[in-house]
């Protein structure tokens, strides 16, 4: 059986609780165990909440900002700009970048899968507040719902969601266990 290497949670009722699911006989089951029920079920957009939950913070990013690469069609230019933010910060998770990242989101409008990498970017760490103020975190579940966002909003644009966000979960699955690199 594979285990999710790259995942700190040791038991799926950690993440569970992140995103304000009720309590489950399964809450001591590994993460990887109750993705792949949620798969199992049919329940592929909970499998990617649960999956945005359970990556850490860089290979949440990463794994959002590959998925939108590989479904989205030719962006707004603002999305396009901020899609490259992402990708520019995950070459260098530098804090100029994730607040370059932030700017360019801050310009576009609107739900778009790039604009939600972008954000991702920005809630990944580091103080959320200007760098002019005391440093505010930022809430702990917030990165992990703008990927899940991402990939779910880029997977329905698509025009073949239960495709493309089937191919979605198995590049977290690969990140998650450690088969794939979140590195670019």
């Amino acid at each position: 059986m594979r285990r999710w290497k790259q995942v700190k949670w040791a038991e799926a009722g950690q993440v569970s609780a992140i995103l304000g699911w009720p309590k489950s006989n399964h809450d001591a089951d590994p993460p990887e165990t109750v993705f792949d029920r949620l798969i199992e079920e049919g329940r592929e957009d909970d499998a990617a909440l649960f999956l945005g939950q359970a990556l850490p913070r860089f290979e949440a990013v990463a794994w959002a900002a590959r998925t939108v690469q590989e479904l989205s069609l030719t962006p707004r230019a603002q999305d396009a700009e901020a899609l490259k933010a992402t990708l520019l910060w995950l070459q260098d998770p530098s804090d100029g970048r994730r607040r370059a990242a932030f700017a360019i989101a801050e310009q576009s409008r609107g739900a778009s899968p790039q604009r939600q990498c972008a954000l991702a970017v920005f809630f990944s760490g580091g103080s959320i507040a200007s760098v002019d103020v005391e440093p505010v975190l930022p809430p702990k579940d917030t990165v992990g719902a703008f990927a899940a966002g991402a990939v779910l909003t880029a997977a329905t644009e698509s025009g073949r969601h239960a495709e493309s966000l089937r191919s979605a979960l198995a590049l977290g699955d690969a990140l998650a266990s450690g088969r794939e690199t979140a590195r670019p």
